[in-house]
């Protein structure tokens, strides 16, 4: 059920679901967190659990189409923690990007890539390649659009796997000027 339709009770109830699901993947690999661990650490019940969610899968990925759904449409009006961020080029869209998936959730987003989480990695990749089929680069002549946005998107992810496994250390703006340079772009 999408946020805006819920009433007060049930947002807090889907907060408090979502902040024990995140706590627990801070401490645990996500294959290890289980339905009996979110519903004991969010202090609901089973019934009410499954009343939001049928799956902890179905739990990952609305969580991951609330986050991506932000990052992807870039700055707008809803942005709190980066609104003054410039997202028209390609590089500041990836940095808006960065930002969020570090700083979102707890960090618990770029722990989610840096394991290679297979659901989380198919969802954060399919987005990608909508945003460089819309912002990237044309293909060099002949080579198909679907070969260069692979490229694209496979080497931003394991950028960004690289990064989160590097303590996130480097600016977001930093990590995107490497991308854009050393792709070319």
């Amino acid at each position: 059920m999408p946020e805006e339709k819920l009433d007060r009770r049930q947002r807090k109830t889907r907060k408090a679901i979502y902040d024990a699901f995140e706590a627990l993947m801070g401490e645990q690999h996500y294959s290890c967190v289980t339905v009996a661990q979110i519903i004991e650490r969010a202090d609901v019940g089973r019934s009410t659990f499954y009343a939001h969610f049928e799956t902890k899968d179905e739990l990952l990925d609305q969580m991951c189409r609330e986050i991506f759904d932000h990052i992807f449409e870039g700055v707008n009006e809803h942005c709190v923690t980066h609104p003054t961020l410039v997202t028209e080029s390609l590089e500041g869209k990836l940095t808006h990007l960065l930002y969020h998936l570090r700083d979102t959730r707890g960090g618990v987003c770029g722990k989610l890539v840096r394991e290679g989480e297979p659901h989380f990695t198919a969802y954060f990749e399919a987005q990608l390649d909508v945003l460089f089929a819309k912002s990237g680069p044309a293909p060099a002549s002949g080579v198909p659009a679907e070969f260069a946005r692979v490229l694209l998107v496979s080497s931003f992810s394991h950028a960004v796997s690289w990064w989160f496994a590097g303590g996130a250390k480097k600016d977001p703006e930093q990590v995107a000027a490497w991308y854009i340079a050393q792709m070319g772009l």
